[in-house]
This record gives C-alpha cells, sequence and structure tokens, in this order.
C-alpha cells in the first residue's frame, strides 16, 4: 500500500471527528504518522519521513507555517479525546503543570487530563507565560473551558496536588460542585469555634504507615470539607482534602500519578516534548493539541495490543510496559514494516471505538511481538 493510501486512511478516520479542510487532515495524518516513527517532535527530525513527495526542506517549511499560523480549537481536540474514551462512565480529572527551560526561555503548561489506562490523556491546557505556580484565575478559566466543553460530562473527582489548593481555589470548587481529591501541605491551618489550630493534630496519634479518614467535617479556609491522612514510610505526611466523606480517598488520590506518567511520556519514554525548539505559547499549545492525539492513539493500539498479547510482568505487580509504551513500540514497529500497517491499525481502533466496520486488509495481529 502506498504512502498517499497509508495518509488517506487515517484522514479518513479524522474526518469522522475533525471538521477541517482536507489539506489540514493529511497534515494531521502524516505528523501522527511521523511523531511515531521518529518518537520526537523536534521539527528537523520530522521534516524527512513528513512525506516522501517532497523535499526534507520544503517538510520542513510546512511544519513550521502549520505551527506558526494555523489555528486549532481545543475544545475540537478535547470532543475527539471524549469520543474516543469509554462511555458512560465518569471521568477521573486531573490536573497539574509540566515545566522546562530552553535557553532563557521559561516552557509551562498547564495541563487538565483524563485519566485512562494508566496515563491521564490532555483535555485542554494553558501555556503560561511566566515561570512558577499557576494562579486561581488560570485555573478557574481552564475548568470554565472543560466545563463549556463537555456540558453534563460526570466527573468522579478533581485530583490535584499540593500546587492546587487555596481558599479562592477551594471555594469555586464547591461552589461548581465538582468533586475533588486535593493534597494538602502538612502546615496548613484548621478552624473551630475555638479559633485555628494545626491540620497535623487532628492525626498526631497516627503511626508511621497508618491511614485514617475522618467522619465528620471540618473547617478549612471557611469551608466545611473531609480530611484523610496517611503517614508515609519517610515519616512525611500525605493529606487529603475532599468535598465529602470517602473511605478510599486516599486511594482514589493515587491515580495522580497518571498526570506525572503522561508528562514522562511526552518527554523521555515517548515523545521528547523538550526537545522542540518553539517557546511561543500559541505554537506549544498547537504542538500539544497534535501530540494529545497520538499519545491517545498510542494507548489504545497498547490495549488492543495486550489483548493479542499480554504484556509480560516485570514483576508480581509490575508490568514490563505501560499502555502506551506498548502500543508505541508496536506502532513504531508497524511504521518501520510498512506505514500502511500503523495507518490501518489506528482505522480499526479509531472504527472499533465508533461502532463502526471497517475492511481490514492486513493481519497486524501477525507482526505482534
Amino acid at each position: 500500500m502506498s504512502e498517499a493510501r497509508s495518509v488517506k486512511l487515517l484522514r479518513t478516520l479524522l474526518a469522522t471527528h475533525l471538521d477541517w479542510h482536507g489539506s489540514r487532515l493529511d497534515f494531521l495524518a502524516r505528523f501522527i504518522l511521523a511523531v511515531l516513527q521518529v518518537r520526537s517532535v523536534n521539527l528537523a527530525r520530522l521534516a524527512p519521513v513528513l512525506s516522501s513527495r517532497a523535499k526534507p526542506s520544503s517538510n520542513y517549511i510546512r511544519l513550521q507555517r502549520f505551527m506558526r499560523s494555523f489555528t486549532i480549537d481545543q475544545s475540537d481536540i478535547a470532543r475527539t479525546v471524549g469520543d474516543l474514551l469509554p462511555a458512560q462512565q465518569p471521568w477521573v480529572l486531573t490536573l497539574d503543570r509540566t515545566n522546562w527551560k530552553l535557553g532563557r526561555a521559561e516552557i509551562n503548561l498547564l495541563v487538565l487530563g483524563v485519566a485512562y489506562r494508566g496515563l491521564a490523556i490532555p483535555l485542554l491546557w494553558t501555556a503560561l507565560p511566566k515561570a512558577g505556580n499557576s494562579n486561581t484565575n488560570e485555573r478557574i478559566a481552564l475548568m470554565e473551558r472543560f466545563f463549556a466543553t463537555f456540558p453534563g460530562q460526570p466527573v468522579a473527582f478533581l485530583l490535584a496536588d499540593r500546587e492546587f489548593v487555596g481558599r479562592d481555589w477551594l471555594a469555586y470548587l464547591l461552589r461548581r460542585e465538582l468533586p475533588f481529591r486535593l493534597r494538602l501541605k502538612a502546615n496548613v491551618n484548621l478552624t473551630s469555634t475555638k479559633g485555628a489550630y494545626p491540620l497535623l493534630r487532628e492525626f498526631q496519634t497516627l503511626a508511621v504507615g497508618g491511614t485514617r479518614v475522618l467522619r465528620q467535617p471540618r473547617r478549612l479556609w471557611g469551608q466545611k470539607v473531609f480530611l484523610s491522612a496517611k503517614r508515609l514510610e519517610t515519616n512525611e505526611w500525605l493529606l487529603i482534602v475532599s468535598e465529602s466523606y470517602s473511605r478510599q480517598a486516599i486511594e482514589e488520590y493515587a491515580q495522580r500519578w497518571t498526570i506525572e506518567t503522561l508528562f514522562a511520556a511526552l518527554k523521555s519514554h515517548g515523545f521528547h516534548l523538550e526537545e522542540t525548539h518553539l517557546t511561543k505559547p500559541e505554537r506549544l499549545e498547537r504542538l500539544f493539541a497534535l501530540l494529545t492525539l497520538t499519545t491517545l492513539w498510542a494507548v489504545h493500539a497498547g490495549v488492543w495490543a495486550h489483548e493479542q498479547q499480554p504484556i509480560r510482568q516485570k514483576t508480581l505487580e509490575r508490568p514490563q510496559f505501560s499502555f502506551f509504551r506498548y502500543g508505541l513500540d508496536l506502532l513504531q514497529r508497524l511504521i518501520t514494516l510498512q506505514a500502511s500497517f500503523a495507518a490501518e491499525l489506528l482505522c480499526v481502533l479509531g472504527f472499533m471505538l465508533d461502532g463502526r466496520p471497517f475492511n481490514v486488509q492486513h493481519d497486524v495481529s501477525r507482526v505482534l511481538y
């Protein structure tokens, strides 16, 4: 199957979700296949494999032009992600930042994701024009975009680390009736009718390795909330605040690690995002949009491959690969053999998730590990 046919296959799938012009869909299909092949977002590395019909220099200019001028509605990408996730399941949302330096430029991305198969798939994001923590207004703006894009979407809870706390932020989440599991710093104070007192006083008798969930609400920053704690083996504290009582709050918070896994996948374990030379916020956000779809396809491919040939267990508790890594390795191998194999697998997965039939011309399972 020719390169043109491979791109056409993938473009057909993308057209079912994105109302883009044909040339834009063609570029997106080529970009996804190129990133899967070279596992890097560096434009100089992508250019030689973007299209065999053009010189690498021409491909490089095309990549630059897309990142510079094409407008991407993040809501379109987010809805596409939503379409390709299991239906009728409350989402576990994750909120965090990833940042690095490129020369003197500070790259700082605030990302809202949905936990899926051990990875947080990005939904919406903002390139912050500064170094350091996000502020409450930036977080609220991101969440309001989520509510506008997914009205009525059930949410199990929002997960976020110690950076994402504060009086106004907590009040916003409660006002929005958004369930949450947020980690608190150990120096936070609670209040009672007798005045303020250290939060740790509630858990001062907890032994190392122990967990405790308070059944009655406490008042934090003027709001009634519920608290859970675990005293870690390092003698540090894992302190969780939630909007309601949950016996599993500590275990539920453990899913926050999915966004750390995402950032590792986007960087050193996958697409080497830090290799990009893009520094302008709007261009970074376009690149992130393209990587979001590529990441989701890799996870879906990994789940499919696991069903054909289970991932080996590295230890009794831990598999050798994540679904993302398993799928990414498979797709890269398929592209090395013939790009049409990878394009066809992506289409098969996509149309299966949509509940649509798709005529398979190759048995891609024959080239599994």
